[in-house]
C-alpha cells in the first residue's frame, strides 16, 4: 500500500509540473499554425508548439524563451493580481504578494506572423462561452486551464475570499483556495470551480463560488477548443 501511494504521488507530480503535452485541437481549421504565447505583446511572440493541418498539436513550455526585455519589471504583474481569480486580501500572498509574474489567459494560433486563431483549454467545452462572456453565459462545475510566468520558485498553500455582486445591492463570498507550486519560468495551471452560484438570469450570469488553483493534474482531460478569425 505504501508503494502504490508513493507511485500516485509521484504520477501526479509528473503531471503537474509536466509541460510538454500533445493531443487534438477540436475544430480545428486544416492549416498547420504555429501555438503562441503573447503575454509580453502581440510584438513579442513566444512560440510553445504547432498544430498540423490533421489538429494534431505538440506544445511544450519549456522551449519558451523569456528575453530579459520580455520579463523587465515594466512588463510584469505583481503575483497577487496574476491570476484568474483575485482574492479581497491580497496580504493572503504573504512575502509572494509582489513577486514578479505575467499571465497568459488563452493560447493564440499564428499563421505567417498573423494571429488566426484562439485555443481555449477546458475539461468541458461547456466552459468555453463563459470564458469567453462571463457577464452573459453561465459557469459551469470544471476546470480550465492557463499559462503563468513566475520570476522564481515558489509555494502557495491558502484559501482567500472575495465578493462578488449578485445585483447591484447584493453581494456574496466566494472561496479560491490555493494549492500550487509553481517554478521559475511558465508552468501550466488548473482552476477547478466546485461550485456555482446561481443567479437570477435576467441580472446577471452565474458565477464560479468555490474554486481550487492548483497545478495541471491529468493533460488527457484538457480538451483544447479552437476559434479561428
Amino acid at each position: 500500500m505504501k508503494k502504490l501511494f508513493i507511485a500516485v504521488c509521484l504520477l501526479s507530480y509528473s503531471w503537474g509540473h509536466a509541460q510538454e503535452i500533445t493531443g487534438k485541437v477540436d475544430n480545428h481549421k486544416k492549416s498547420e499554425m504555429d501555438i503562441t504565447i503573447m503575454a509580453f505583446g502581440m510584438d513579442n511572440p513566444i512560440i510553445v508548439g504547432k498544430v498540423d493541418k490533421n489538429a494534431s498539436f505538440s506544445v511544450n513550455l519549456d522551449i519558451a524563451q523569456v528575453s530579459e526585455t520580455q520579463a523587465s519589471e515594466e512588463n510584469m504583474m505583481p503575483l497577487y493580481f496574476s491570476f484568474y481569480f483575485k482574492c479581497m486580501d491580497s496580504d493572503k500572498f504573504g512575502s509572494h504578494k509582489e513577486t514578479a509574474a505575467k499571465r497568459e489567459d488563452y493560447l493564440r494560433l499564428v499563421v505567417k506572423n498573423q494571429w488566426a486563431g484562439t485555443v481555449f483549454l477546458v475539461s468541458d467545452p461547456a466552459l468555453t462561452p463563459w470564458l469567453q462572456d462571463n457577464g452573459y453565459n453561465n459557469a459551469v462545475v470544471g476546470s480550465f486551464y492557463e499559462v503563468l510566468y513566475l520570476s522564481e520558485d515558489l509555494t502557495l498553500d491558502f484559501t482567500c475570499e472575495s465578493q462578488i455582486y449578485v445585483d447591484e445591492n447584493t453581494t456574496t463570498d466566494v472561496n479560491y483556495i490555493f494549492d500550487i507550486a509553481l517554478k521559475k519560468g511558465f508552468n501550466w495551471i488548473q482552476y477547478d470551480i466546485e461550485e456555482v452560484y446561481e443567479t437570477n438570469p435576467d441580472i446577471r450570469a452565474s458565477f464560479p463560488s468555490k474554486v481550487t488553483i492548483r497545478n495541471m493534474q491529468d493533460p488527457a482531460k484538457m480538451k483544447w477548443i479552437g476559434t479561428y478569425y
